[in-house]
């Protein structure tokens, strides 16, 4: 069976317009895409696609098509695939939605497929390290911090050059970005196109570099930026913020900041699990007669009533007022607060009389009563 000519794939008579053989090539682009069609049809539909993409690479070269005009056969189709297959068509693909829809893609500083016109994109993401303290971590903050940002250099527009006319084609690829090779095989000839390393596949070469950027299209600049840190954060968990990042290229949109969160340690605030736990410290009469303390929590210093007889290890429990269970979450744990007794190391005389006093008139004797009861707690 005759196979069609570049022509009859793309449905254009031989004397057709670039324009012309352009449209006809993105309409069937689009029609054959295989992820426009269901399971059972996207082997013929990727076929189908892959031809219309070699059809379109010949015709829309002036030189190969020049070429293809005076020497092509029925062999020649076969004999020029690129050895790339669908992955190459898919590429094409999405300049098309570049084209039509002002997409941008993954790839930077490149000529677009149609219209030689630099591509959108998103500007990198920045990953930072942030430390904040006890408190800031479980009620949130307001941070301000100053980053070093890539700028898109508006000196030169991004082009990397000193004046537009320095913007020049490349002379290895001659514009094209890519470079034809063609590889004898027994199988016959082996038309392949590799990127052109002298452009990086732009088409294009700076004569003269923008004094201001040097060439590289953006500046470094330090930049304030206020970050917004959620209550209810977890230690060692990574934040994004959109769009607050580095510029983009050709008015893309900026890359976004990743935060690395880390929460310094406290002296005195212990976090287990979503509850705080602290140690407070109050004197042996406190103890033994019981009575207001104060005891300072996250927002404030509190007062806290204790019963008499409190002892050394004693807990007292201020329900939901521990960490937050999420990310701005309404519910949150609860904080223990640990009794630590502590004894006076001096005393004045009239103390100790007073303590003598006492001692002989109360009948309370704990460690009488401990060695009376546990005498024999040796042979056991």
């Amino acid at each position: 069976m005759k196979k069609k000519s570049y022509y009859e794939v793309l449905g254009v008579s031989e004397n057709s317009s670039e324009e012309e053989i352009k449209k006809a090539y993105q309409k069937l682009a689009l029609k054959w895409h295989p992820d426009r069609h269901p399971p059972e049809k996207k082997a013929e539909a990727e076929e189908k696609f892959k031809e219309v993409g070699q059809a379109y690479k010949v015709l829309s070269d002036s030189e190969k098509r020049r070429n293809y005009d005076q020497y092509g056969s029925e062999s020649s189709f076969g004999q020029n695939a690129s050895a790339g297959g669908f992955g190459q068509g898919e590429s094409i693909f999405k300049d098309i939605f570049d084209t039509f829809f002002g997409r941008g893609t993954e790839y930077s500083g490149q000529e677009n497929y149609f219209g030689g016109q630099t591509r959108v994109q998103a500007g990198s993401d920045v990953l930072i390290n942030l430390s904040l303290t006890f408190k800031e971590s479980i009620l949130g903050v307001r941070k301000k911090i100053s980053i070093d940002l890539e700028k898109a250099c508006n000196v030169c527009k991004q082009t990397g050059a000193a004046t537009p006319s320095d913007v020049i084609d490349c002379s290895t690829c001659r514009g094209r970005g890519v470079i034809n090779t063609v590889q004898r095989t027994i199988l016959g000839a082996i038309r392949n196109q590799v990127t052109c390393s002298q452009c990086q596949g732009s088409g294009q070469r700076i004569r003269k570099k923008c004094g201001y950027c040097g060439g590289k299209k953006f500046t470094k600049q330090k930049e304030v930026v206020e970050l917004s840190i959620p209550r209810g954060i977890q230690p060692d968990k990574r934040l994004r913020y959109q769009g607050v990042g580095n510029d983009g290229w050709y008015g893309g949109e900026k890359g976004d900041i990743y935060v690395n969160i880390k929460v310094k340690d406290n002296p005195y605030f212990q976090r287990k699990d979503n509850d705080i736990h602290v140690n407070l410290p109050i004197s042996f009469l406190d103890a033994i007669l019981g009575g207001n303390l104060k005891v300072i929590t996250l927002e404030e210093v509190e007062k806290i009533e204790i019963t008499p007889g409190t002892q050394n290890g004693d807990r007292l429990i201020l329900r939901g007022r521990g960490c937050y269970l999420g990310i701005n979450s309404k519910v949150r744990g609860d904080f223990f607060i640990w009794f630590q007794v502590i004894l006076p190391k001096k005393i004045s005389g009239s103390t100790i009389e007073m303590l003598h006093r006492l001692q002989k008139e109360t009948s309370w004797n704990p460690n009488e009563e401990f060695v009376e009861k546990n005498k024999d707690i040796a042979n056991k």
